[in-house]
C-alpha cells in the first residue's frame, strides 16, 4: 500500500516538473511566421540542365543548380521528350512538351507551359499540336524570336514548325521545312530565323503578323552534309552563327541578309591531328564567350565515322580573331559545355558520372571548384 502511494506521489512529481518546463518553453519560444523564399535566391548563378530521363521517359526533368557551387536549386517536370528554354530575358522557362492521361498510354495531350524561371511556378500554359519533335534535348529544337514569337520543331517524320504567339497565348499554325532542322533566331530581326538543311543549304524564314512565313530564301551549297556534317549547336556573334563540323572545322553563317551566306570556316586541327582523328564529340560540343573572343569545344583523339557523340578527352580553347588554339582543357568526359558571362568559369556535363562539373579558368591553370551529380541523362547546359 506504501509502496502504490510512493508511486503515485513520483508520477505526480513528474507531471508537475513536465508541466513547468513546458510552461517556462512556451513563454519563452517566439511565435513563428511562415514564409516562402525563392527557388533561386539572389546571388546565384543558376544553370538550366534537361534530362529527358531516358529510363523513364515520360518522366523528365529540367535541373536547376547553381553554378557558383554546384548545390541543387530545384526542378521542373518536362514530361515526354519535352523541350525546354529560357525566355530571352530569361525571366521565363518555356517547355513544349506532351502527357498521356494514363501515364504510358492513353490520350495525349501537347502544350507549351510556361514558368517563372525564378520562382520555378507555374505560369500558364498554350495548347498546341502533336506533331513537335520528341527528340533528345537540343537548345535550338525551340526557340524566341523578339517577345512574340516561340518556335517549335516539328518531326512526324516530316520536318516542319509550330509557331506560337506569346502575347496572345495561341498556337498560330505550321510552316513546312522539308529536310531542314533546328530553328536559329536572327538577333538583328525580331520574326526571322535561319535552319540547316540536309543538302547543304540554310534556309531563312521571315513571319508576318499571323505567325505565317511571309518569306522563304535558299542559300547556296554552305557546307558539306555527306562528307563534313555540322553539329546542330551554333554559337551566335550577332547574326553569324558558327558552327563546328564532325571532322574538326569550324564554319561561321551570316544569317542577316536576304539569304544566308558562309562568313568563313577554318580548322581546329592541324594536319598532324586530323591524322590522328581530332575531332569534336558530344551533344553540346561548342561553347563561346563572345567579349572574350574565346571558343571552347570538347574533342576527342582517334574518331571517324559515328564518333560524333564521344565524350571529351580534352577541351580545346580558340582565339576567334586569330583562329589559333591558345589553350587545352582537361576533358572530364564531357558531352555539353557552357560558359559563364563572366568568362571566367566553364561548365560540363560529364557523360560517364552525368554529372555537372564546375572548372574556374580565370587564371593560368584551370582550377575544378565544384562537382555534382545531376539527373541521369543530362545533354545541355543553359544560363541566363
Amino acid at each position: 500500500m506504501m509502496m502504490a502511494v510512493r508511486d503515485a506521489i513520483r508520477r505526480g512529481a513528474c507531471v508537475a516538473l513536465f508541466a513547468g518546463l513546458s510552461q517556462g518553453a512556451a513563454a519563452q519560444l517566439p511565435v513563428e511566421t511562415l514564409t516562402v523564399e525563392p527557388a533561386i535566391p539572389q546571388g546565384s548563378s543558376p544553370l538550366y540542365i534537361p534530362d529527358i530521363a531516358i529510363n523513364h521517359i515520360a518522366d523528365g526533368k529540367l535541373h536547376v543548380v547553381d553554378g557558383n557551387t554546384g548545390g541543387y536549386l530545384g526542378v521542373i517536370g518536362t514530361g515526354f521528350t519535352g523541350q525546354s528554354r529560357l525566355s530571352r530575358d530569361g525571366s521565363e522557362v518555356f517547355i513544349a512538351t506532351g502527357y498521356y492521361d494514363r501515364g504510358q498510354r492513353g490520350n495525349r495531350t501537347d502544350i507549351v507551359e510556361v514558368w517563372d524561371a525564378r520562382t520555378l511556378r507555374f505560369k500558364h500554359e498554350i495548347p498546341r499540336s502533336d506533331k513537335r519533335a520528341m527528340a533528345l534535348n537540343y537548345k535550338y529544337l525551340l526557340s524566341q524570336l523578339g517577345e512574340r514569337w516561340l518556335v517549335v520543331q516539328n518531326a512526324t517524320p516530316a520536318t516542319s514548325v509550330q509557331v506560337v504567339d506569346l502575347l496572345a497565348r495561341s498556337n498560330m499554325g505550321e510552316i513546312s521545312m522539308p529536310g531542314c532542322w533546328a530553328i536559329y533566331p536572327v538577333p538583328s530581326q525580331s520574326n526571322k530565323f535561319g535552319a540547316l538543311c540536309g543538302d547543304g543549304t540554310v534556309q531563312l524564314i521571315t513571319l508576318d503578323d499571323n505567325g505565317a512565313a511571309a518569306r522563304r530564301t535558299v542559300s547556296e551549297v554552305l557546307f558539306d552534309p555527306d562528307s563534313d556534317a555540322l553539329f546542330v549547336q551554333g554559337e551566335p556573334t550577332g547574326d553569324v552563327y558558327h558552327f563546328v563540323s564532325f571532322t574538326g572545322n569550324l564554319v561561321s553563317i551570316d544569317l542577316s541578309g536576304d539569304k544566308a551566306v558562309k562568313a568563313g570556316s577554318w580548322s581546329l586541327v592541324s594536319p598532324a591531328e586530323r591524322k590522328k582523328g581530332w575531332r569534336p564529340g558530344g551533344y553540346q560540343p561548342l561553347a563561346l564567350h563572345q567579349g572574350q573572343g574565346r571558343l571552347y569545344v570538347t574533342m576527342h583523339g582517334g574518331g571517324g565515322e559515328g564518333s560524333h557523340k564521344t565524350p571529351a578527352q580534352s577541351i580545346w580553347v580558340f582565339d576567334i580573331a586569330t583562329k589559333k588554339r591558345v589553350g587545352k582543357l582537361p576533358g572530364h568526359m564531357a558531352t555539353a559545355i557552357a560558359v559563364s558571362a563572366s568568362g571566367d568559369t566553364l561548365y560540363a556535363i560529364d557523360a560517364e558520372k552525368a554529372s555537372l562539373v564546375i572548372t574556374d579558368v580565370s587564371g593560368k591553370k584551370p582550377k575544378v571548384r565544384a562537382t555534382a551529380q545531376v539527373g541521369e541523362f543530362p545533354s545541355q547546359i543553359e544560363l541566363r
